[in-house]
Parts: structure tokens; sequence; C-alpha cells
């Protein structure tokens, strides 16, 4: 039995504000969870691997959910490098874009930078027309 997330993606909740992102408290409110949550998976070698607004769920209070482990990895070893790509292209670390060896709890850090700053702007600082 899988547990019922609730609410809307971070994503959602974004994109829902007048002005168009979060505020500072608001965004220090809910990235502090992401860390802790992202902290544990990494305490525990899991990597998540597609970090971003739209896999993280938010209650009414403002509590999250972290889904979508399908691209997850447990990495036995600390600092192994992987040679995967997967994920969501802006928020990707420039080693998974580029398809060369990298360390996976690294790349989820690239992504918890984008977050944040997708959370207090809107949009990812990296845009382009096209993802090649």
């Amino acid at each position: 039995m899988l547990e019922y997330g609730g609410g809307n993606s971070l994503d959602q909740y974004i994109k829902s504000k007048s002005e168009g992102h979060l505020s500072e408290r608001e965004a220090k409110l809910i990235f502090r969870q992401v860390l802790d949550a992202v902290k544990y998976l990494h305490e525990k070698n899991v990597t998540h691997r597609d970090i971003k607004s739209e896999n993280i769920l938010l209650n009414k209070h403002l509590n999250l959910k972290i889904i979508d482990f399908g691209f997850s990895l447990v990495v036995s070893q600390v600092n192994k490098n992987i040679n995967s790509y997967c994920g969501t292209p802006t928020y990707m670390a420039p080693e998974v874009v580029s398809k060369t060896p990298h360390n996976p709890q690294l790349s989820d850090r690239w992504s918890l930078g984008i977050l944040l700053f997708n959370m207090l702007n809107g949009h990812c600082p990296f845009r382009a027309a096209t993802q090649k």
C-alpha cells in the first residue's frame, strides 16, 4: 500500500504565487526540509538523481515529501563515480549532461542549488530553446 502524498507539487505552488516566486522566508522553510530529506537519503547511500520542483509535494502546512524515485540509485561506496545519463536537463549537473563519470551525491547537490534558484526566481538559471 502506498501513502497518499496529498497537496500540490512545489512547481505548482511556485507558479501559483502572484510574484511568480517564493519569498525568502517560504523558500528557507521549504528548502531546509528538502536538505534534511536529501541528507537522510545520502546517509543511507541513496541518490535521487532527479531532484526538481515537480518531484516535491507540499501539504497545506508546507510540509513536503520527495517523490519519483524512478532514477534513484543505491551507491554502496562513498565517492563512487558512475557513468549514467538521467534526470531533467535543466536540473542536471554539467558532468551528467556531458556524460562523464560523476559522483551521484554531488550531482544531487547541484540539483539542490538549481531548485533553490528556481524557488527564489520562478525559473531555472539555465534555459535554452532546445535540450541539445
